[in-house]
């Protein structure tokens, strides 16, 4: 009797043993194999609509910048006119690419992304230079479409300004936004957009003719317009108005002469200021 007692209270002991292991600890790991794990799909995106009608003239453009800040300045600027939309896709393109001084260094990150130097960029005009030219093409658009517009605009406009000139005054339509609106998901980089349409990037730097060309694929894939075609092989070529730069002296850059601006207001003098503060990152 003695030893059924004892038995009868030591597997109650061990019960509670178990117990209070499997509260304290928890469960133990599972020897029965859990079948493969499924990964859940991402949202669908909503079917593509016309976003808007087409216009007959469209301008893309792009510019390539020292950096990110609102003293930042213009280093190239590109814009691809359309012309001619009811014919697509055979419509007819027209171009402007141009380089200028900014009169400043850019910041490193950002010279990585353009391609120029600071020896290179020195030896260019001043935008004001060119700022008239810039105006009429743009003026002449029915529509002005940039893939991050609020960053492109905003530099476009300083740079109007300071040369007196004015603001761009057409309708202006942003593809990442446009993007974004449509419900798709993950990165709205223009990069990322191109890869999912299989738009290629001709070249390794950020060229800014080349953006305002990749700006005008994913306009008229938003569209529902054929996108298939390779970059005309002059969009890979340098700005029409670069000038030669002389070879690069030995030692420390010589300091920046003064240059002069012609204004709609008059001359205006410009000189170089510091590089500007360290982007958290480039487009």
């Amino acid at each position: 009797m003695d030893s059924v007692l004892t038995l009868m209270i030591s597997a109650a002991v061990v019960c509670l043993v178990l117990y209070l292991a499997k509260v304290l600890i928890g469960p133990g790991e599972s020897h029965v194999s859990p079948g493969p794990t499924v990964e859940p799909s991402p949202p669908e995106p909503r079917a593509l609509t016309r976003v808007a009608n087409i216009p007959k003239c469209v301008i893309f453009f792009d510019v390539e910048t020292t950096g990110l800040n609102s003293n930042d300045r213009i280093v190239t600027l590109a814009a691809v006119k359309l012309l001619n939309t009811d014919l697509l896709p055979s419509a007819s393109l027209e171009y402007i690419y141009l380089i200028f001084d900014p009169g400043r260094k850019s910041h490193p990150r950002a010279e990585a992304i353009h391609g120029y130097s600071d020896w290179i960029l020195r030896h260019q005009e001043n935008f004001g230079t060119c700022a008239e030219t810039i105006e009429n093409f743009f003026n002449s658009s029915e529509l002005v479409v940039a893939h991050n517009a609020d960053f492109g605009i905003g530099f476009y406009d300083r740079e109007m300004q300071r040369a007196g000139r004015s603001p761009i005054a057409k309708p202006i339509y942003c593809t990442m936004n446009g993007y974004r609106e449509q419900g798709f998901v993950g990165s709205a980089s223009l990069a990322a957009i191109c890869q999912s349409i299989g738009v290629a990037r001709a070249t390794r730097f950020h060229g800014a003719l080349e953006d305002a060309w990749l700006a005008m694929r994913v306009y008229l894939w938003l569209n529902q317009r054929d996108v298939s075609g390779e970059i005309p092989a002059e969009f890979t070529g340098q700005p029409s108005n670069m000038k030669p730069v002389p070879p690069l002296p030995v030692g420390p850059l010589p300091r920046r002469h003064r240059k002069k601006i012609v204004t709609a207001e008059g001359e205006t003098a410009t000189t170089e200021t510091g590089p500007s503060l360290p982007p958290a990152a480039l487009q």
